[in-house]
């Protein structure tokens, strides 16, 4: 794959399946400093590489990675048409080759790898992708709430103040103490009652665009994921949570990855039961992503409003029909897309 310029003499662009791992390894090591150790021995599964015969792109110059352009394919389905996507991620380019135009032709190229598009994305990214006509959606959400706000203090950091960080959890102890305990169950140990649930959940009528979760899917997002063995769910009345607890930098953290009712008179109920198991199990931080407003809404109670923060959704599609859909956004994205979970996994995660 060569670029269709006048400077492919000194450049090209790649699958990432073409590259040796050690210049992967190098590329991330500069670009993707916190997580390379972890990208370079996961980024098959990362980037879900050769589903529907999709894959990343690499820009090379004298055989070297200079630039990625990173993606996780899936399908969407819109009404009754199920149709193939890619996520944009991981996209960048070695800082020597910066403003010369490269990431405008790589992102080109990646835009012609498949006809409908969509990402989360920072404002730099969001500016770039305006410029190629994307649209663009804010209704999604991410919510925060740190448990113990003193870990993000530097005062108390510095004299690690353990006393008044456990006089301030055991007030909000007191706080869920009528709440009954209840404990999540392992992915791995579990996978058929949960896509049992699934499916269930599945043959609702769809109007809006969302993800096709079907087994395929499951499959590669839990079954597969090399780090499974923190992924839990917690099921309360017929409602199922997905989550997943990391670990980095010594900051525990509890990411909200999918939620689903099946019993809509009890889904925050299960909010709060999560927000208590976390408090007894030394978790900092509870996150969650939604574009449900009713959702957020409950979130809120627990997460607060503070820590509420609306995230870019952006969407591209040859078809003119789609892309006027996807202007709505995906209806039913949340931690568990894109790369919005697994981002966070730093190499000493392992």
């Amino acid at each position: 794959m060569h670029f269709k310029t006048g400077l492919q003499s000194k450049y090209k662009i790649n699958k990432i399946s073409e590259i040796a791992t050690d210049q992967l390894s190098e590329f991330y090591k500069r670009v993707f400093k916190n997580r390379y150790k972890t990208l370079t021995k996961h980024w098959k599964w990362w980037y879900r590489s050769g589903y529907l015969d999709y894959e990343p792109i690499v820009l090379i110059s004298n055989n070297q990675v200079i630039g990625q352009a990173g993606l996780i394919p899936t399908k969407i389905q819109i009404e009754k048409k199920i149709l193939p996507a890619i996520w944009f991620v991981d996209f960048a380019v070695l800082p020597e080759y910066q403003n010369q135009g490269l990431g405008k032709i790589l992102t080109k190229e990646w835009m012609n790898i498949c006809p409908n598009q969509i990402t989360f994305c920072n404002d730099y990214s969001l500016s770039i992708f305006k410029k190629f006509d994307w649209a663009t959606n804010y209704n999604t959400k991410r919510l925060a709430r740190p448990i113990d706000p003193t870990r993000w203090i530097p005062l108390f950091n510095k004299f690690r103040s353990n006393f008044f960080r456990s006089i301030y959890k055991n007030l909000l102890k007191k706080k869920f103490n009528k709440i009954e305990m209840i404990s999540p169950y392992s992915i791995i140990d579990n996978y058929k009652i949960l896509f049992d649930s699934f499916n269930k959940k599945q043959k609702q009528n769809i109007t809006l665009p969302e993800i096709l979760r079907d087994e395929d899917w499951l499959n590669w997002r839990l079954m597969e994921c090399p780090f499974n063995r923190n992924i839990y769910f917690f099921e309360y009345k017929e409602n199922f949570v997905i989550v997943h607890i990391i670990k980095t930098k010594n900051i525990k953290r509890l990411h909200i990855l999918y939620s689903y009712y099946l019993n809509n008179s009890e889904e925050e109920n299960l909010f709060y039961l999560i927000f208590k198991w976390a408090l007894h199990n030394s978790v900092d931080l509870v996150w969650a992503n939604s574009n449900k407003e009713e959702l957020i809404a409950k979130f809120e109670k627990i997460l607060t409003k503070r820590f509420t923060k609306p995230m870019n959704f952006a969407s591209w599609s040859y078809d003119k029909k789609i892309h006027e859909k996807l202007k709505l956004g995906l209806t039913n994205s949340q931690g568990i897309d894109s790369d919005n979970d697994i981002i966070s996994l730093e190499d000493d995660y392992l």
